[in-house]
């Protein structure tokens, strides 16, 4: 089983230099997930200084929110993600997933215009792909089952609205730890962690990535993770 943990973002008090060369030589993690890119796209440069820093560091890349928040998967949306994709290129042999993060508002009403948006990525996309639901319509078993023959990944939540929900997806656990009782203020306890532990290696996943979102403490947090599973492995 592999496992890769991470934080999302990097850019917090607990980063000395608040910059990503320090995450890589400090953080004694092997993975991050770039938020940033969800509120603008980011320059050449930087992605290609990630290239060249990152090269220990598997990435996941949150998509732009014009994609799953303004035009909600809609026409306008394919040329947004072709640009968007394109812009990686530098960093892609780094990239596990690119993760599209959705709004509340977006129901299973939309399930007919998510399958076509998904459908139409090509196939080579395929394993890169994973889907965050904040509606928890789309955590019943129906719509788990629905979205895996789409070929993507569904995200397993840790949040105040969806506690320690751990989904195995495509023979993969994607964990997102947003916070257990307070959106992205919870401090982690040390018996909350062992049980997310221990439910991800009971559902014998091929590979295990669990990013914290939980921002002052999600390093601590994150490096604790890190080391139950490599206990675990």
């Amino acid at each position: 089983m592999e496992f890769y943990v991470g934080t999302s973002g990097w850019y917090y008090s607990w980063n000395k230099e608040k910059n990503f060369t320090w995450y890589v030589n400090n953080s004694q993690l092997n993975a991050v997930e770039l938020n940033a890119s969800f509120y603008r796209f980011p320059f050449p440069n930087q992605i290609k200084s990630w290239a060249q820093k990152g090269t220990g560091i598997r990435f996941s890349i949150k998509v732009s929110r014009r994609i799953t928040h303004i035009h909600r998967l809609n026409q306008n949306s394919y040329a947004i993600w072709e640009a968007f994709v394109n812009l990686f290129k530098p960093l892609q042999s780094l990239i596990d997933f690119y993760l599209f993060q959705f709004p509340p508002s977006f129901t299973t009403k939309q399930f007919d215009t998510f399958v076509r948006f998904f459908t139409n990525i090509p196939r080579s996309f395929n394993s890169l792909l994973a889907i965050e639901m904040r509606n928890s319509e789309w955590y019943q078993k129906k719509w788990i089952k629905e979205l895996e023959q789409i070929s993507v990944v569904f995200v397993s939540v840790d949040s105040p609205d969806l506690l320690n929900k751990i989904i195995l997806s495509n023979n993969i656990i994607y964990m997102r730890f947003h916070g257990r009782t307070e959106w992205y203020n919870h401090n982690y306890l040390p018996y909350e962690l062992e049980e997310a532990v221990n439910q991800c290696c009971s559902l014998k996943p091929e590979k295990i990535y669990a990013f914290f979102n939980n921002d002052h403490f999600m390093l601590d947090n994150a490096q604790y993770f890190y080391r139950l599973l490599k206990e675990r492995v």
